[in-house]
């Protein structure tokens, strides 16, 4: 299947993360498809975009540059060269396996203090006003080939987890479809084949195991929530059931964490129900980074979410609830600015029934709202 960059990365959400790149670290970006067409070209210094750019001699050196260094390009190394105007850039190749989709910048930077000499004369040859030119120049970052290393290496895994990612997704999107045209084929195939019972019965067979495996894919989207990608309620009923039985058998018991994000009724009302869902979405992504492998991500119900941690006694749920709560309240929420979520914490107790355990998890998150919001109250303190 041959896939373009478009296809397997939201361009929309590579800006943003591009835009967040470009403040913390104040250099250029931007992304080429294999046609040479910016998909994304976000912080541009002025000295390229009102000079070099601008100038119709200077300009196809900028032109030139991008043609003959993305044919340069070929493996997953990072590829350091100065323009011809004077700057110096970084670009590697966007691949899938070995196929290249595009091609990510960074650039218009110095690794030393510009040699004005030289940038005068290049002033005055290009007709630019030589004064103008040289303040914009000293706007130029200067960044180390050892940071641009770092910088680079980074990318370079980005780029590819990226890709992977997309490619996965997409391939899964396909199958979702592919089972949505298997079963109206199905009932197609089935209608017709009444009236021919005979080579009905010989077909049974195969569209019995069509229709099993697309049921064990109907399963498995059962138990995910479609918009978070989290667990549901399902999968929990399911897991709590295993998680009583091994406390039962003499192993540790197990804690819950019950989050809820504070006064997610204006984020709604203030920015409306996409940037609700994008918030939701953006702190699922941050729990799955704090997470262990083994815990378990439940969206609960609307903004309301169960951490279930295998084998973790209170005193260390207690702790890992803070730096969740942490965490969030330092985290800038695309649109919504600030956000910040209060917990509750229980541990399974001798006795304990699943309603036993959410109640008084419940409960704990109950106070922790009560208590001001934005903080974290463990079942033992209550």
């Amino acid at each position: 299947m041959d896939l373009s960059l478009e296809e397997i990365i939201g361009l929309d959400d590579l800006k943003k993360l591009m835009h967040f790149f470009h403040e913390a670290a104040g250099l250029s970006v931007g992304v080429l498809d294999t046609k040479h067409n910016w998909l994304v070209s976000i912080g541009w210094q002025r000295i390229c975009t009102d000079f070099h750019r601008v100038n119709p001699e200077s300009r196809k050196n900028c032109l030139m540059t991008e043609d003959r260094i993305c044919e340069y390009l070929d493996s997953k190394q990072y590829l350091t060269y100065p323009c011809p105007n004077g700057l110096i850039e970084v670009s590697i190749p966007i691949l899938l396996g070995d196929v290249p989709l595009g091609y990510f910048f960074l650039g218009q930077f110095l690794h030393h203090p510009p040699d004005h000499d030289y940038f005068r004369r290049q002033a005055i040859a290009c007709g630019f006003d030589i004064d103008a030119y040289l303040q914009t120049l000293d706007k130029v970052p200067v960044v180390s080939a050892r940071r641009i290393n770092h910088l680079m290496k980074f990318f370079v895994r980005f780029f590819d987890l990226l890709t992977r990612i997309g490619s996965e997704n997409l391939q899964r999107r396909h199958a979702e479809n592919e089972i949505v045209k298997a079963k109206e084929q199905l009932e197609t195939r089935v209608e017709e084949r009444t009236r021919e019972l005979n080579r009905a019965l010989l077909e049974v067979g195969d569209l019995a195991a069509q229709l099993n495996e697309s049921l064990q894919q109907v399963e498995r989207l059962a138990v995910t929530d479609t918009l978070t990608e989290t667990y549901n309620r399902r999968k929990f009923d399911e897991t709590i059931v295993k998680e009583h039985d091994h406390a039962r058998h003499g192993k540790t018991p197990f804690s819950l964490i019950m989050l809820d994000i504070d006064h997610f009724k204006k984020v709604n009302d203030s920015f409306g129900h996409s940037v609700g869902d994008s918030v939701l979405k953006h702190l699922c992504q941050l729990l799955r980074g704090l997470i262990r492998q083994g815990d378990l991500l439940i969206r609960w119900g609307g903004e309301e979410f169960l951490i279930l941690l295998p084998t973790t006694l209170i005193k260390e749920a207690g702790p890992f609830a803070e730096r969740i709560r942490v965490v969030v309240e330092q985290e800038s929420f695309p649109t919504a600015g600030k956000v910040t979520v209060s917990l509750g914490v229980a541990q399974l107790r001798e006795g304990d029934s699943t309603d036993t355990l959410l109640k008084r998890v419940d409960s704990a998150l109950y106070k922790a709202k009560q208590g001001g919001r934005n903080r974290v109250v463990l079942c033992s303190e209550i």
